[in-house]
Order: C-alpha cells, then sequence, then structure tokens
C-alpha cells in the first residue's frame, strides 16, 4: 500500500492540473480555396489555475501533402514554419488565441495536426487538439472568411494593402516578437505605408468593428 501512495499521488496532481486547463474547440475544421498559400484555423486556451505557469507546446501527428509546411500563433507570437515546439509562459486566468497554419504552397490537398501543452514540471501534456485543413475547389470565394483575406504585394516594399469587402475597423502591425510597431484605420482598397520599417518578418492582425481578431496574416517587408 504504501508503495501505491506516490503512485497515487502523482495521478491526483496530473488530473488536478489538467482539469485548469480548457483548449477548444477541438478538432478545428478549416475548408479553403485552392488559390490559398496561407491556411489557419483558430482555438482558445484557456488558463484558470492560480500561479503562472509554463508549458512546452508540441505540433505532432503531422499529415499533408510534402509541399505544406505547418507553423502555429499564440496570442501574438508567430513561431517561424517548421518550428514545431518551443515554450510559452501563461498568467492565471489568461486566455490565448491559438491559429493553426499551414504554408500549402498553393498545392490544393487536405492535412492535419495535432497541438499539445505539456507541464515540464510532471512531463504530463495538460491540454491537445487537432487542426483539420480540407481544400475545397470552386469558382467563388466568401471574401469576408478569414482565409480568403490576403495581403498584397507581400513581399512588399513601401506599402501593402488589403483585399476589398473586409468586415474590419483597424489594421495592426507587429514585429516578430511580437510588439506592435504600427496602427492604420482599415480602408477598403486602401494602402498601409511601411516605407520607415526595417527589412524583415512582420505580423498583420485585421480587428473587426468589435475589436476581435478577424486574422494574422505574415508580411515580409524587402529594403528598396
Amino acid at each position: 500500500m504504501k508503495r501505491l501512495l506516490p503512485l497515487l499521488l502523482l495521478l491526483f496532481i496530473i488530473t488536478a492540473v489538467q482539469a485548469q486547463f480548457e483548449l477548444g474547440p477541438s478538432p478545428v475544421m478549416t475548408q479553403f480555396e485552392a488559390n490559398e498559400n496561407d491556411i489557419h484555423g483558430d482555438a482558445t486556451l484557456i488558463y484558470n489555475g492560480n500561479t503562472p505557469i509554463t508549458l512546452r507546446w508540441n505540433i505532432i501527428n503531422i499529415e499533408s501533402p510534402k509541399e505544406w509546411t505547418a507553423y502555429v500563433c499564440l496570442g501574438i507570437a508567430c513561431y517561424p514554419p517548421g518550428q514545431y515546439t518551443g515554450l510559452t509562459t501563461i498568467e492565471p486566468g489568461d486566455t490565448i488565441d491559438i491559429q493553426g497554419h499551414f504554408f500549402t504552397n498553393l498545392v490544393c490537398g487536405t492535412g492535419s495536426y495535432d497541438l499539445t501543452f505539456t507541464d515540464e514540471t510532471i512531463n504530463q501534456v495538460v491540454a491537445s487538439g487537432s487542426f483539420q485543413f480540407e481544400c475545397m475547389v470552386s469558382s467563388t470565394t466568401n471574401p469576408t472568411s478569414p482565409n480568403a483575406i490576403s495581403i498584397f504585394p507581400n513581399p512588399a516594399v513601401t506599402w501593402f494593402s488589403i483585399s476589398e469587402n473586409v468586415q474590419a475597423s483597424r489594421v495592426e502591425v507587429y514585429n516578430i516578437i511580437g510588439k506592435q510597431i504600427a496602427q492604420y484605420p482599415y480602408q477598403s482598397s486602401g494602402r498601409y505605408d511601411i516605407s520607415n520599417l526595417a527589412g524583415g518578418m512582420y505580423l498583420v492582425r485585421v480587428i473587426d468593428k468589435q475589436g476581435r481578431l478577424v486574422t494574422t496574416k505574415r508580411l515580409t517587408k524587402n529594403t528598396p
């Protein structure tokens, strides 16, 4: 009986930690058009614990065409395509917006992967979900769909635009470590000036009139 007590205690701790997290929806189902290069599905991770905790995230069980590359965005931080693990810290009461992405290289197909979060203190998965994608071949695309929103030109040099007919209020630009460096009112067919930015990778967030995130897109800024 004494030998069972440490095991029972560990199982109690693992169950208690798992109960502090809510990840949903799962699975995340996303349909996209054949001409879309950067596709994603949206989920949230809610932490109901009482102390800050550091989690390791992992992209596993990838099934996709060989031309596809997976990546993930947690909050406003997007990790490089092909990076399948990393650390994130979450505070009590936090809700993290999650976007599971694939770069498709314009190859139509189906793909999926699982995203797990592990408490490294006890080396135990405390939350997990899956992202599933299906290419749909059709003649029209809903312009209000997050996956249908595009940024052009990309790469850009002095300005970029966002596809028309988006229900949005503002456009935000962040550097790759998540610091906001520019904000613009949304204008259909408008040009957003980035001539003063250094060359590199940026994240463009489109926000709707209720202050909710519509989509996050990557933007490459080239120097003249």
